[in-house]
């Protein structure tokens, strides 16, 4: 029986060598930097999703209070398994917004959009009010799409942390 064995095996490996895909291979020359520079990728769609309530832990002052995280679906070049998920506080949204006035503070061509007004949330009216969730839901939509599907803007270092952090 011991003899069975590695014959096993090497059938096992000799057929799984044939259902592998080829490695990838650039073309003569070419970089990992430089294929990366030569095929841009860019977002073609936003979505923002459920909401999720988070108790905050940590060493900061909201340790062990509820806040409001919101989940956020960015597509890559209308691939859908090329969807990011990001999940984002309302704070960094509005954090976005003032990288980016900041940003391109000197160009006056570029306009950015406003985000959603700034409102008093409390456990209580997350808790109660769907409608309160869904309108502000619709306007993070809004302001991000208006931001993140922006040809210029989107290619900012400041969008590309936002969306890598």
């Amino acid at each position: 029986m011991p003899l069975d064995r590695p014959k096993r095996r090497e059938r096992s490996a000799s057929q799984l060598n044939n259902i592998l895909p080829l490695p990838i291979e650039l073309r003569d020359g070419e970089t990992i930097e430089s294929h990366t520079k030569n095929h841009i990728s860019h977002i073609t769609d936003v979505k923002i999703g459920d909401h999720h309530l988070v108790t905050g832990q940590g060493a900061w002052a909201f340790r062990g209070k509820l806040y409001v995280v919101w989940q956020i679906k960015i597509t890559i070049n209308d691939l859908s398994y090329s969807t990011v998920t990001i999940y984002k506080r309302y704070r960094e949204i509005l954090q976005l917004w003032a990288d980016l006035k900041e940003y391109y503070s000197e160009d006056k061509e570029i306009v950015i959009p406003q985000p959603p007004p700034k409102d008093v949330i409390s456990v209580d009216r997350v808790l109660m009010s769907n409608s309160w969730l869904e309108e502000r839901r619709k306007s993070i939509q809004w302001f991000l799409s208006s931001v993140l599907l922006n040809p210029v803007m989107q290619k900012s270092p400041v969008v590309k942390q936002f969306v890598l952090s």
